[in-house]
């Protein structure tokens, strides 16, 4: 029955929308796949369908030439990708998905599914795609602990891993660990108000008008209280006192006076966003330029969870229950996309972070001299050598530093242990802003804020399950 009700709702969605031809393209030969994999001679046909969106994951680009090479080859197995396009005003690819849908409901299902792994969790819930656990026992790909382990414990739902994902970014934050801290990794909500008062400088580096402060803290109140497994949502216990602080910060403007006002490494801010897209030489040169070798603390964005990092998953892989081809479509997806060359190349090209344990540790590793690669391309191995994390940063005065151990340790401990939620939607922070600025332009008591976001938030996650 809920099969039946996903697909009625989806078919609603799609009555508006046209599925000729020039919106599902086949990556060989520009025509719709019309069955499932079948078997010709030696090699088995996987079909992967995509549905786009508009933050497809963008490492999509870098697989096509290893189609090629695993069509050519010797391989047990040749794939076809179909593209599933989006609509122009669609920012989260439900005409794609819907498109999609159609196809699955005409007997024409793929073996692989591809698309954001918010929406993948709507054909999971309804039970469309298959347990990956016994096929990453089954030898045939990827193993259960080739993973990191906060990304198998990220896609473990009901005893089932149903979703993966190939890479992911992280935005977080620290702080210098003299000024707040060890014990203020994640830190709550209260802490991140004390931290405020009490600190004589700008709260943010670089980004420090009270509008940066409340995105900063309306980040946390999205991770600390909606929760995209269990489908709920609970503002009482953070956005009312994070509302009653925001509303009495003062207007800050902009100084460009002296370079040293309102950075981390003069300790005339307290705290850096980072975004880590890659084990390479961004994220060094951001924590080098901002903390040079002075311990820091990831305090995150303020919860009273833990939480205090969000991510960032734009794209991840199911296998349809009803492909008759399941581990040879693991094999398949193991090969393009968990190969430790291609996850290389990931962090490489700062599309995100390699969910392959030992990337990881390799890339963790990997001096600027060294490549990955065979490539006679100089310009290649130049670009190669600057992606390394072991790469030297110029400071600000001419000096060179590199990343410490202790420091790479921490970004190693740090990417284990970390929360992922790799089903959440990131327009919900939007939502709390829209309604927020209510309160702060005096429209609105917080009370009436909360109440509001808690139907608007309540009812959009009761429609997505």
């Amino acid at each position: 029955m809920k099969k039946a009700i996903f697909f009625l709702s989806l078919t609603m969605l799609v009555c508006a929308v046209s599925c000729s031809s020039k919106n599902i393209i086949s990556s060989s030969n520009n025509e719709t796949s019309s069955t499932q994999s079948e078997t010709n001679g030696e090699k088995t046909h996987i079909t992967i369908a995509l549905a786009e969106s508009y933050d497809t994951w963008i490492g999509w680009q870098n697989v096509w030439s290893k189609i090629d090479e695993l069509n050519t080859g010797d391989g047990p197995y040749s794939v076809e990708v179909i593209h599933y396009e989006f609509d122009e005003d669609d920012q989260y690819g439900d005409s794609s998905v819907s498109r999609l849908a159609m196809d699955i409901l005409a007997g024409k299902a793929p073996d692989v599914i591809s698309a954001s792994p918010f929406q993948l969790d709507k054909f999971r819930r309804n039970g469309y795609l298959t347990d990956l656990s016994p096929l990453m026992d089954s030898g045939v790909g990827m193993k259960r602990e080739d993973f990191l382990d906060s990304v198998i414990e990220s896609v473990n739902t009901d005893g089932e891993i149903n979703v993966i994902y190939p890479a992911f970014t992280i935005h977080t934050a620290a702080a210098k660990t003299e000024l707040v801290g060890a014990d203020s990794e994640n830190w709550t909500i209260q802490q991140a108000i004390d931290a405020y008062n009490n600190f004589s400088g700008d709260f943010l580096a670089e980004n420090f008008t009270k509008y940066d402060i409340r995105h900063y803290f309306f980040k946390g109140v999205m991770m600390n209280s909606i929760d995209c497994k269990t489908h709920t949502c609970n503002l009482d216990n953070s956005l009312a006192p994070v509302l009653d602080f925001l509303t009495g910060i003062p207007e800050t403007e902009k100084r460009f006076d002296d370079p040293n006002i309102g950075q981390i490494r003069s300790n005339t801010a307290l705290v850096k966003q980072i975004e880590i897209n890659g084990v390479n030489y961004f994220y060094a040169d951001s924590v080098l330029m901002n903390f040079q070798n002075e311990p820091m603390t990831f305090v995150g964005y303020p919860t009273n969870n833990g939480r205090g990092t969000y991510t960032d998953v734009t794209a991840g892989f199911g296998i349809m229950t009803n492909s008759k081809h399941k581990e040879e479509a693991w094999g398949a997806i193991s090969r393009l996309f968990f190969g430790s060359a291609f996850q290389s190349d990931i962090s490489m090209h700062a599309y995100g972070i390699p969910v392959k344990k030992s990337t990881v540790k390799n890339l963790l590793e990997l001096e600027g001299a060294e490549t990955t690669s065979q490539s006679s391309d100089e310009y290649a191995k130049q670009s190669r050598d600057m992606s390394s994390i072991n790469s030297a940063v110029e400071l600000p005065d001419g000096t060179e530093l590199k990343l410490s151990d202790e420091q790479k340790q921490q970004l190693e401990y740090f990417l284990n242990n970390l929360e992922i939620d790799p089903f959440v939607n990131n327009n919900m922070e939007q939502i709390i802003k829209e309604e927020s600025d209510y309160v702060f332009e005096g429209e609105r008591s917080t009370e009436q804020c909360i109440d509001i976001l808690q139907n608007r938030i309540g009812l959009y996650l009761s429609e997505t399950q």
